[in-house]
């Protein structure tokens, strides 16, 4: 069943179908990589051909290159075991993470990292192209980005609505406080 996206009552991201904004699906994709993107290789007639490639740009997006998560992602897809994969995170990264917290990150955060990419990404072309949306600029990073809670929070006080410094760099002032 191809996907149909569409805003909710409450202003949410919803799907029907197989969507990249559903972390249930990205978590069957990733889990069935290897045979998914063997199906689909070099068959632009392929249905597949074009859910990987998709899926490869979205994942390259959602997991930045060289972080952790990332590599999990890369190793696991090539059939490295966990307790392999422990000791690679130990020599590249200094970090001491269990199988089974690894296993954790590999069924339910790396899933939900990259349907949070796919459904920023989702607001953005909807609100660009199929809806006019409302836009505005982080005083701190000088971005624009959609006026929407998924990007800035919700401030009662502000004329817009939303704070004034959008998420992102409020969770980065945050990380750096700590």
């Amino acid at each position: 069943m191809p996907s149909r996206e569409y805003i909710d009552a409450n202003g949410n991201v919803a799907s029907v179908g197989v969507s990249f904004t559903n972390p249930t699906v990205i978590a069957q994709i990733l889990k069935n990589y290897s045979r998914l993107y063997e199906d689909g290789y070099g068959d632009f007639y392929n249905d597949t051909y074009f859910l990987m490639s998709d899926f490869n740009d979205l994942l390259g997006r959602a997991l930045e290159p060289n972080s952790i998560y990332e590599r999990i992602a890369t190793l696991k897809i090539d059939g490295v075991q966990n307790i392999d994969i422990q000791k690679d995170l130990e020599q590249n990264f200094q970090v001491s993470y269990s199988p089974e917290y690894i296993s954790s990150l590999w069924c339910h955060k790396i899933p939900r990292i990259i349907a949070n990419k796919a459904i920023d990404e989702w607001l953005v072309w909807h609100y660009t192209f199929e809806e006019r949306g409302k836009w505005k600029k982080c005083s701190r990073c000088g971005q624009i980005k959609l006026a929407h809670p998924r990007f800035f929070s919700k401030n009662a006080s502000s004329r817009d609505g939303f704070y004034s410094i959008c998420k992102e760099c409020r969770r980065n002032s945050a990380g750096q406080k700590s």
